[in-house]
Formats: C-alpha cells, sequence, structure tokens
C-alpha cells in the first residue's frame, strides 16, 4: 500500500493519544489496526518528519518506529516515481526497510507514484520554495516584554523580573505555536533564584521545563493558543557592583526558529552596599 502525506503538523494531544495507543495495540499483537493508526500518524508529520511539539513527536515516533520493526520483514516493494521524462525506482525490501530514501525530484511537471510488490511503502513528499531576499516579509508571531522591578539596587538585593508573552499570528493564518523557547536575558551582575524559578515552572502547566545557562533563564512553553498571552516572573539577585547595560530577550519557535521576536531590557546599576 502507498501512503502520501504533505504538511500537516497535527493536533498534540491527539497524536499522543494515537501513539499510545499503537503501542498498546503492538503489545497485545493487533498488527492490523496498529497499522492502520500508523497511517494516521504518517498524515500529521511536518515536513521534517514531527510533530508540532516535543512530547507528542517522542510518542509518535516511538509508535511509528515499533510499528515498523514489526513490518520490516514482510516488505518487498518498488515504488516508481515520474514527473515528464524522469523517472527514477525505489526499491523497500527487508535489507532497507529502516533506512530513509530521499529522492531529489524537478519541478514543473505533475509527479506520479505507483508501486508493486508487498508490504506497506510509506512516502512523504515536501515542495519547498525560494525568494528572493528582498521578497522576503517578516512576519510577527510573538510579542515580548520583559521588564524589571528596579532599576538602581544595592549588592545581595533581589528585583522582579517579568515577562509577558503573547502568541499573535496574522489574522487568516491557523498555525501551531508547538514548543516555543522564551530566553530571558537576565542583566550583568544578577543571576536568577533558582528555587523561585522552579516554583514558578511548578505553577505554569504551559512550563514543560527550564535551564539557568549563566544569565540567561530558558523557558520551554508548550499549549499556547492563538492570541493567548502568558506573563511569567522570578528574581534575579545582585552580586557584585555594576552599571548592568540594556540586555535583549528573545522568544522562538523551537521547530519554525525563523518566527522569533526580541526585546530590550532597561539599564540597571547596582552599587555596593
Amino acid at each position: 500500500m502507498l501512503k502520501t502525506t504533505g504538511c500537516a503538523g497535527g493536533d498534540a494531544a491527539a497524536v499522543e493519544t494515537t501513539g499510545h495507543a499503537t503501542l498498546a495495540l503492538l503489545q497485545r499483537g493487533d498488527v492490523l489496526n496498529a497499522s492502520r493508526a500508523t497511517r494516521w500518524l504518517v498524515g500529521q508529520r511536518n515536513p521534517y518528519g514531527g510533530f508540532g511539539s516535543t512530547q507528542d513527536t517522542v510518542v509518535g515516533l516511538q509508535a511509528m518506529i515499533e510499528s515498523a520493526q514489526s513490518a520490516s520483514f514482510d516488505v518487498d516493494s518498488v515504488v516508481e516515481l515520474t514527473t515528464g521524462e524522469w523517472s527514477h525506482l525505489v526499491t523497500v525490501n527487508e535489507s532497507n526497510a529502516d533506512v530513509v530514501q530521499n529522492v531529489e525530484i524537478p519541478e514543473g511537471e505533475v509527479l506520479r507514484l505507483e508501486s508493486s510488490g508487498s508490504g506497506e511503502v510509506v512516502v512523504q513528499v515536501v515542495q519547498r520554495l525560494n525568494m528572493p531576499e528582498g521578497g522576503i516579509q517578516e512576519v510577527e508571531r510573538f510579542q515580548i516584554d520583559v521588564g524589571y522591578s528596579a532599576e538602581h539596587v544595592a549588592v545581595d538585593d533581589l528585583i522582579d523580573i517579568t515577562s509577558r508573552l503573547t502568541f499573535a499570528p496574522p489574522r487568516g493564518e491557523e498555525v501551531d505555536a508547538g514548543m516555543i523557547v522564551l530566553d530571558v536575558a537576565v542583566p550583568t551582575g544578577f543571576e536568577p533564584v533558582s528555587e523561585i524559578v522552579g516554583a514558578l515552572v511548578e505553577s505554569v502547566p504551559q512550563v514543560k521545563r527550564f535551564d539557568i545557562a549563566g544569565r540567561k533563564l530558558i523557558l520551554y512553553i508548550e499549549d499556547l493558543s492563538m492570541g493567548e498571552g502568558l506573563e511569567l516572573e522570578f528574581q534575579a539577585r545582585a552580586r557584585y557592583p555594576v552599571r548592568a547595560q540594556p540586555v535583549t530577550s528573545q522568544v522562538y519557535s523551537y521547530y519554525q526558529p525563523g518566527w522569533r521576536s526580541e526585546t530590550l531590557g532597561a539599564s540597571v546599576v547596582v552599587e555596593e552596599r
């Protein structure tokens, strides 16, 4: 059987649930229904082979891998790709069933695919377009603002750092934010209070994890709906005297790095106590 897919993206909860169901069916030996669920999962993938978020990608890929392993010994098929005067044969059998075969297809003609033999073969067609740099219009899909509770403090004082994030794609654009990375820059001379950051993450369901990398607090956010805003606040401690210049914080999509926005914080002066 031949399956073609496009750039679907899929709903994260549905993909994750179907992945778990597929794994359960495989454990029970129900290969027929597991293969049907796997075909649906295949149709939800993005052009890079993953899904909308980290969690559903892990579960979805695990289900697809185990399903493929159970069927890899029962495939002996040839797929013929034809467009215009160009043609190419792809052979899939027991020896290479677990290997991804990439084929570059000439543009400008209708693509035809025919398969023969036995077993299931998955084909994913991805089309990418290149535009002159001058023709690319930057579209802001995120709004971000980072503010500090004080601009003049002493060593060992705490300041509140508040970040406000909104996922706001252009009107009429139905897109999924997927995994969002919020990179909050802490002023020079300060360090985030890890206990407070940990409590923040536990209290906000959309924040799945965090990393403190030097003066940066990196938050990984999921399940942010279109038009939804999120306000996060944590504290940082002044470690030494400094006149800290404004630093840049940013937010971007993990799976679409081109979707990003930046904001510049305020300057902060830290004096000896």
